[in-house]
This record gives C-alpha cells, structure tokens and sequence, in this order.
C-alpha cells in the first residue's frame, strides 16, 4: 500500500552527484539507514546502506523500499527525506523543529531496535504507521532518549554518529575504518611542548576541521570519550566476516556524559509527547576545561620567517581547495581513492547550531614558521573526487573534504549581551567577580534569566505635550498591549560596579527585491556607567527610566545624567568564532577602563524569554 506524507517538500539542493542513486530518472527519497559495510573495493571508505522509496506522486511514495550503498562520508548529504534523481537532490521533505533538554548521563538514555524490542515482547519503538520500515523486525540501533514531558526522543545511531561526532565527515571515516592506534596517528600531530595540567592541548592533522576540536580532546583526554571513539571500529571489526552480505548493525551512543540540548527535525507522536528525530541539526558541547587548539601547517603565527613570507612558500605544500556550491556539481565516488598530487574540494553539509555553551577554546600562535613545504606536485581540476586516503596518481580522482559549517546559536541583543557577559566570567574570573541581573522587586540575582523592568506609559503633562510617536515607543507591541522592557546588569570587575542597561527591541520586517523578508531588531545601543553607591544606582535607575522615554531609547543623550562614568556601545558583531555578543560587552568594558582579551569566550545555555 503506497505511503502518504504530510510535510511540505522544499528546495534543498546538493551539489554531489552519487552513481549509485540514479534512479533511472524517477525521483526517490533517503527513508532510513540500515547497517554500515566495510567496503572491499576501498578500504578506507566504510559504506552506508540507505533505503529509498520512489516518490509516486505528490506526497505519495511507494510501498516498495530500494536499497543502495553510499559512502559513509556522504551520510551528511543523503539525510533522511532529501529527494533524489538522477544522481542528485534538489529538493527534500521538511520536517518539523523542536529543541529537547536531554541527558547523556547512562540511565537516561538506551540502546533500541525494533528487533530487540520484538525480542523481549515490548511495544515497539514508536508507531510503525508513522514512519514505515522495510522489515517489522528491524535490526537498526536507535538511541532512546527520555523526556520531561514523559515522552522519548528516539535517533538513529548512524544519524546521531555522523552530526555528533565533531563536524567533519573525515572524522567519522577514520573511527569505522581504523583501530585506535591507526586513528590517533591520523587525528593528531606530536605537540611541540608538554601538556599543562590546566588546559587540554591538542594539535590536529591537515584534513580535520576546526568543529571536530571538542570530540577530539575529550578523546585524548577523557577515558568516557575514548571508550566510544574506539567501540566503533571495534563493533565493525568484530562483526565483519569477509563474504557476508548483510550490513552491520553498531550501536553509537553519546560520547561525553552530562545534561545536553539537541535541534532535531522529524515527526511528533504519542499526542506530541514523544519524536521520532530523522536530522540532528545542533547539539550542546560538553563543560570542561579550556582546550587549546593547535595545527599542522598552521597560519596563526605571531611572526612569519621572512624569507618566506617574501616569496610566499610558507604553505607552498599545501594542497589547493575549493569550494564547491550549487548549482555546480561534482561526482563523488567510493569505488576509487584520491590522488596523492590531485587538487581538493570542500563540500558543506547542512549548517550544524552549537546549542548553550560552546566549549571554551583557544587557538595557539606559533612564534615563527621556519619552514615550509615546497614544490610539491599540484594537480588539476579532477572531474571525480573520493573522501578515501589518498593512493596512488594519474586517475583522475580528487580529494572532496564534507564537513558541517558551525553557527553559535544567536538570541536577540539582550540575550546575547547577557550570554557574553556571564562567559567572560567564566574564562576571566580573575578580572570579573560577580554578574547579576536586576529586578526592582526583589534586587540582584546572579541565576536564570534576566527579567525586564517594565516603562511606564506616559501620561499627558499640561507643560509638555507628549508626540504621539514618542508616548507609542514606551509600548512593544503595535497595538499597546506590553510595555517595551530594559535589562539591567551589573558586573564587578576590576573591582568597579560596572551596569549594563539594555533596551527591549522590536523585530522589523524589510523585503528585499527577490520577495524574501528579512527579521531585524531595532539598532538601539547599549548604556554603560560606573556608579559606586547602590543606593545612588536605584536613584539614578528610576530617572534613567523615565528620561529614556523621552528620548526614545537614544540613549547618548543621557550619558550627562549618570552620577558616574557613562557612556554607550554598539553591538558589532563578533569575529573570529567568538559568541555572539562577545565584542560588544568588551566595548563597554573598554569604555569604563576594564581591558580583557578577546579569545575563545564561550556562550551560555540557549534561553527564551
């Protein structure tokens, strides 16, 4: 019996072509992973085996499921409801959205399969009739996660593998193919110096990317992590026997312990109380100690060898990269390895939203680069390209590096103000003693989240006659139903009482010219003071609230009135993988005399008002 789907299919093009997912022309969709392979004509590139069914008709698909093999590097492009047709997606079923508070703690979370399930006479994993496998009795390892609501957040391992496994499909390669040995020479580089006792140190080989920092130390560092890096391989080791055809079922579960947030897309049920999630697309990074980052061939330098940097050969031997992006198109093969001498594409997965707080992390700058590789071989531009290792020359094969770009997920000014400043607490607590929020009720609090002080509106005055647009702005809603709010904090830094005032923005929709509207806040700068007397703060607090009305929220034209140091900031953005945030509060900070070095702060937990 043919399947009806409710969702909406969307644009989502990619810009690989796979051979094996010509469909002669009709168009099909990834429904499901089904096992890993060990792929006997390249070795170093694992296979997937996904499951299709033909798109019939509109949001009709059929009740027959093919099944292809794909390399497991490409899982980030043939995710579960992207259409594909000859050889290529264009266009994939939109899922719905939901964030969920999880826990990676043991105990909280297990190891599913419909099979397993069947086995021990227990209802199954979640209603069939929502999402239909090939076989009742399903042998694929599901993650189940428990909810607050009661509910479960069901995974598939392979899903959960390839988006939460660092940010590189490289990465998820070198664990299935490889032993741990194997893989440690692969992921890291010898160090220059010894570790220190308070940071992990890391220094990463040329294919890996910048997102993979975090699984990668912890995998050095952290025993729990080590233990799932190397069960991957070790799972696929154990079950292969050569000549079997059926796919190996692994179980992949999360890698560090601890609360965590996940971004999923896929389908509700148990009256929205539990999700089947097809798409992880963000996930939490775990608290820990500072890592630093170091790499192979790196260009964070503080001084260049001269004699290079004239001639420009410092990075001579690297080999040359491109960015692939539709509407180009590029095959991607499992059947051959790359090239020693061939050039080098990128290919971007789906972008990949680091939740609540980002692991602090700092890049580490060499003194000097001394040397350089020089002359090596460049190829030229490959017509096929392979994520294997590189063996061999002279056929034709690039090397194609899939990754997942990362985004810090961004809240509004405000949030992000207060995300900004309680992440400089964390990094420079030598410098920063104490972050509050304040609350006219009930004073400072240094948890939750900040609450808005409300304006007053405005009432007519027989000396002043309140504009109409001026008494409108002390409201946040176009129909005058909420007072607009101010946060207010406060940091001790540097031993000074350090305020913070910001004002509650509207959302602004522009159109632009090809129709699509973008959602801006209003550009309102931020207000800074140093006010010693918290008694002289409260004063000061109820004449800034009713001036700031006045004048609009143009704050500037209250700086005179503060019984302190005043002055405002803008809220530039943040630059070179800082929080979003981050530069403005340092701004502030700068204006009051507080100088703090801008490197590595990381976020703090997603809240919504």
């Amino acid at each position: 019996m043919p399947i009806q789907f409710k969702q909406d299919i969307l644009k989502s093009p990619k810009v690989v072509s796979l051979p094996k997912l010509k469909f002669e022309n009709m168009a099909f969709v990834a429904w499901s992973y089904s096992g890993i392979y060990k792929n006997t004509q390249d070795d170093s590139q694992p296979q997937v085996l996904v499951g299709f069914r033909q798109l019939i008709a509109d949001k009709l698909l059929s009740d027959e499921v093919t099944l292809r093999r794909i390399p497991l590097t490409a899982v980030g492009q043939v995710r579960i409801g992207s259409i594909w047709q000859a050889g290529t997606s264009n266009s994939a079923i939109r899922f719905e959205a939901r964030f969920f508070d999880v826990s990676f703690e043991p105990g909280h979370w297990r190891f599913v399969s419909f099979n397993s399930l069947w086995e021990a006479r227990r209802p199954d994993l979640y209603p069939m009739a929502i999402h239909r496998l090939k076989y009742v009795k399903d042998e694929n390892w599901y993650l189940e996660f428990k909810l607050p609501s009661g509910g479960k957040l069901i995974v598939s391992c392979i899903e959960f593998f390839s988006r939460c496994y660092g940010r590189s499909d490289e990465l998820n390669r070198i664990l299935a193919t490889y032993s741990w040995n194997d893989a440690y020479q692969r992921f890291y580089a010898p160090l220059d110096e010894p570790p220190e006792a308070d940071k992990w140190t890391v220094k990463l080989k040329m294919r890996l990317r910048n997102g993979d920092t975090t699984f990668l130390a912890h995998a050095k560092y952290d025993p729990y992590t080590l233990n799932a890096a190397k069960s991957i391989h070790s799972q696929i080791a154990a079950e292969y026997s050569p000549g079997n055809t059926r796919p190996l079922f692994i179980q992949i579960g999360p890698w560090f312990q601890g609360p965590a947030e996940l971004f999923c897309s896929g389908i509700p049920f148990d009256g929205g109380r539990s999700f089947l999630a097809h798409q992880i697309n963000g996930c939490s990074d775990p608290d820990g100690i500072l890592i630093e980052r170091n790499r192979e061939n790196t260009n964070k330098v503080v001084e260049a060898e001269q004699e290079l940097e004239s001639e420009g050969t410092a990075w001579a031997g690297v080999h040359k990269n491109r960015l692939v992006r539709p509407p180009s198109i590029l095959d991607l093969t499992d059947i051959d390895a790359p090239d020693h001498r061939a050039n080098g594409v990128e290919v971007l997965d789906a972008v990949f939203l680091t939740l609540g707080i980002p692991r602090h992390i700092v890049d580490k700058y060499e003194a000097r680069i001394s040397s350089g590789a020089k002359n090596r071989p460049q190829g030229n531009d490959e017509l096929t390209y392979s994520s294997g290792e590189r063996k061999g020359n002279d056929k034709g094969i690039g090397y194609a590096s899939l990754h997942a770009p990362v985004q810090v997920e961004i809240n509004g000014a405000l949030l992000d103000i207060w995300h900004a400043i309680q992440a400089l607490k964390v990094k420079h607590s030598d410098i920063i003693k104490a972050v509050d929020w304040f609350c006219i009720s009930d004073g400072f609090h240094s948890e939750g989240i900040p609450k808005l002080i409300d304006l007053e509106a405005m009432k007519e005055n027989s000396d002043y006659i309140i504009p109409n647009i001026t008494r409108k702005w002390c409201f946040f809603d176009s129909d005058l139903s909420r007072m607009r709010g101010i946060m207010v904090l406060r940091l001790i830094a540097s031993g000074l009482p350090i305020y913070i005032v910001e004002i509650e923005r509207r959302i602004r929709k522009t159109e632009e010219a090809d129709g699509s509207i973008n959602e801006l806040e209003e550009p309102y700068r931020g207000f800074v003071t140093v006010i010693g007397s918290e008694k002289d703060f409260q004063v000061w607090l109820i004449r800034f609230m009713s001036d700031v009305r006045y004048v609009r929220g143009i704050v500037s034209k209250l700086v005179p009135f503060s019984p302190g140091r005043a002055d405002t900031f803008n809220h530039q953005k943040s630059r070179g993988g800082c929080v979003s945030g981050e530069s403005a509060v340092l701004k502030a900070l700068e204006k009051m005399g507080v100088f703090i070095a801008a490197k590595g702060i990381k976020a703090q937990k997603r809240m919504i008002w």
